[in-house]
């Protein structure tokens, strides 16, 4: 009912418009989305209103990272195979029942495995959000302007984490000190959060359909073009027409008036029936295969899916997507720990600040000026990314190693920070220029949930060392003691980007621009 009163609105305003407002409703919903890089600001009180350990703490970050990652190829696949509307009609329902959950848990006090599985519902529920979002953006600005639509959603979910910060901080302050008050402003944070994600779901459902009901009347208004034409061929290619003319017509350079029969042994403007009609057959065959492209169940799909997979090229990739993700989330998510290890834990706030801002500075720096940097000083997108991971890298192994960490710390969470923007908007667009974009969903899903993997270690490599190593030393607060932790990371780092660095000529041979 809805797609046929859109179709004198497509018709008014044509589908650069209708595929822009959906591009702005996606990412007007990312502005939710800066709870992915805020689960310190669940960290303090589940400590101190659950009484829960650091193991515990951690123990539920892998359990979200379980719920992203495990979730993410087959977001890509239902986003490519079904539709990317349905990924916000799961997210609605994933954050329905994780945060109802979660305040149960706080309310009555109940089993810690309660909140694991509540983190790991967010985790899908927040990757199917993202997903929709991302993809329908890719799917209709894309189409125009393909940096620009990858971007922008990862840079508005930088921003809105910023934006939740000072909400948060301004709104949200717990009135006294003691437990009661405590509970209650964790269970009104917690509310905000599901009312704001709810409707947001909404905002990308919307979005989807908008895209998918402008595709449909633009290839609904081509295949009518192409049928007025094709019938206008069919009448122009008629032997009474075409036929006879190529028989009759006489030599410029014969004598006026005196007709004769003449056939064609060159090249002529005029094309016979059977060569109109073998043309017209053609076209009609290219047609039919590009228009099954984003099919699954057709060849083309699989062709191009199997061609990424059985890829050698794409494995460091991959590991080089595992490594940032997994050690930029990691740092992100153990922020209040690691803070109070260095005794900066009153400045949490601060770093959070510090993080969003330089997260969306970044982001927005590569939306708008990649290409024209790339072009202008012909350098790839994929030497600026390694370029980051090197950098993020070498930070993780100064502060396992450096006796007083926390004076340079500001410079080590910028680094993150950039390092995490630089893979959601710089990986996507790498995939989508070496694979393709009509497979994004599906490239971006296998490497992105690779990251689980490096998150998961890390995360249980961090509370071995913080049972173990931190407990003693928390009092001296001059340096980071989980220090094997910090090293294996900064060390994967520094030697995936060298390995992408070393391969980037080959990636580069594989698309005709840089990318």
């Amino acid at each position: 009912m809805l797609r046929k009163q859109l179709k004198p609105v497509y018709q008014k305003y044509g589908p650069f418009n209708l595929y822009f407002t959906a591009f702005l409703l996606s990412v007007t919903a990312c502005l939710s989305l800066g709870i992915l890089t805020l689960f310190s600001i669940f960290a303090e009180p589940m400590q101190k209103i659950l009484n829960y350990s650091q193991s515990t703490i951690n123990t539920t970050i892998i359990f979200q990272v379980l719920g992203l990652n495990l979730f993410t190829p087959l977001s890509g696949y239902i986003a490519d195979a079904k539709g990317i509307w349905i990924l916000s009609l799961i997210s609605f329902c994933g954050y329905f029942i994780a945060f109802n959950l979660i305040i149960l848990v706080v309310r009555n006090n109940l089993d810690k495995h309660y909140i694991y599985l509540s983190f790991f519902i967010l985790g899908c529920s927040h990757i199917s959000f993202l997903f929709s979002c991302l993809l329908n953006s890719a799917k209709s600005l894309g189409r125009y302007y393909r940096t620009l639509s990858i971007s922008t959603p990862n840079m508005m979910v930088s921003f809105s984490s910023y934006i939740q910060i000072q909400i948060i901080a301004t709104y949200f302050v717990p009135k006294n000190d003691d437990l009661q008050s405590r509970s209650d402003n964790f269970v009104s944070i917690l509310y905000f959060f599901l009312i704001l994600l709810m409707l947001s779901t909404i905002l990308s459902f919307v979005g989807c359909k908008l895209t998918d009901w402008t595709e449909y009347y633009e290839f609904d208004y081509e295949e009518t073009a192409t049928t007025v034409y094709e019938d206008f061929l069919s009448f122009e290619t008629s032997p009474l027409l075409r036929g006879a003319a190529t028989v009759l017509r006489s030599p410029q350079t014969s004598i006026i008036g005196s007709p004769r029969s003449w056939y064609v042994d060159e090249d002529s403007s005029v094309v016979n029936l059977d060569d109109e009609l073998s043309m017209l057959s053609s076209s009609t065959h290219l047609n039919t295969n590009n228009n099954t492209n984003t099919n699954p169940n057709h060849s083309p799909y699989r062709h191009k899916v199997n061609g990424f997979l059985y890829d050698p090229l794409m494995y460091p990739l991959m590991f080089c997507c595992l490594t940032s993700i997994g050690s930029t989330e990691f740092f992100i998510a153990n922020l209040n720990a690691i803070l109070g290890n260095l005794n900066l834990a009153k400045k949490l706030d601060d770093n959070l600040q510090l993080l969003s801002i330089s997260s969306t500075i970044t982001r927005f720096i590569i939306m708008l000026f990649t290409d024209w940097f790339c072009t202008a000083f012909k350098v790839s997108r994929i030497t600026i990314f390694t370029v980051c991971v090197i950098a993020c890298g070498l930070s993780h192994i100064y502060i396992s190693s450096a006796p007083v960490a926390s004076m340079n710390f500001p410079l080590v969470v910028i680094l993150n920070s950039i390092l995490n923007s630089s893979v959601f908007t710089l990986f996507p667009a790498i995939l989508a220029s070496i694979y393709g974009i009509e497979i994004l969903g599906t490239t971006w899903g296998v490497c992105s949930s690779s990251s689980i993997f490096g998150n998961m270690f890390l995360n249980m490599m961090y509370s071995y060392d913080f049972s173990s190593n931190c407990v003693g030393s928390m009092s001296k607060g001059l340096a980071i003691c989980s220090t094997l932790t910090f090293f294996t990371s900064g060390t994967m780092l520094v030697f995936f980007g060298l390995v992408v660095f070393w391969l980037r000529k080959r990636y580069l041979s594989r698309v005709n621009t840089f990318f």
